[in-house]
């Protein structure tokens, strides 16, 4: 039996739906720009005012009985988050919280997806544990702690290719002669 079985067996966009939190309706345009923006359908619904992110937490927690974390005032050792990639946790809003034993635990916007536990098992293995969290305070970690490197705003890397790409005309140059 998959232990993360409860997180899949189903979407959040049904549970609102059918705890009459938000219409069908809405719930599939919440879906589809969450895919457009690749962002969780949390990050979407919390976007749109649709809920505020107290009772998102409180719906996840609830229906996936998953215990909420809040993440004020929490200090966050920089050893937790080496060996996962920065792209993978802004994109799935998942904040890293600790170690115990060979568990490692997590505060997560929404339940996590297939895609999410996959990539943490083979980072971190099996033995994981989900907290929920408020998304301000995810993002807020997040910006703070997780730097994505952003090849538009970091002209670094190109210095490098440049001064290699130098090095390869000289040495053309040079074999000419």
């Amino acid at each position: 039996m998959d232990p993360f079985e409860r997180f899949l067996r189903r979407p959040l966009d049904e549970v609102l739906v059918g705890q009459g939190l938000i219409p069908r309706e809405r719930a599939d345009e919440l879906v589809e720009s969450a895919k457009e923006s690749f962002e969780p359908f949390g990050t979407a619904v919390l976007d749109s005012g649709v809920l505020t992110a107290w009772d998102l937490a409180k719906t996840v927690a609830t229906h996936y009985q998953m215990p909420v974390q809040p993440l004020a005032g929490y200090r966050f050792e920089k050893e937790l988050f080496q060996g996962l990639r920065p792209e993978m946790l802004h994109r799935h809003q998942v904040v890293p919280l600790g170690v115990f034993g060979r568990t490692r635990t997590f505060a997560v916007l929404e339940p996590p997806s297939r895609e999410l536990l996959d990539e943490l098992t083979a980072a971190c293995g099996t033995n994981l544990y989900f907290f929920v969290a408020e998304g301000p305070e995810i993002r807020r970690v997040l910006r703070d702690t997780v730097k994505v490197v952003d090849s538009t705003n970091d002209t670094g890397w190109q210095k490098l290719f440049d001064s290699a790409e130098q090095e390869v005309v000289k040495g053309l140059v040079t074999k000419k002669r």
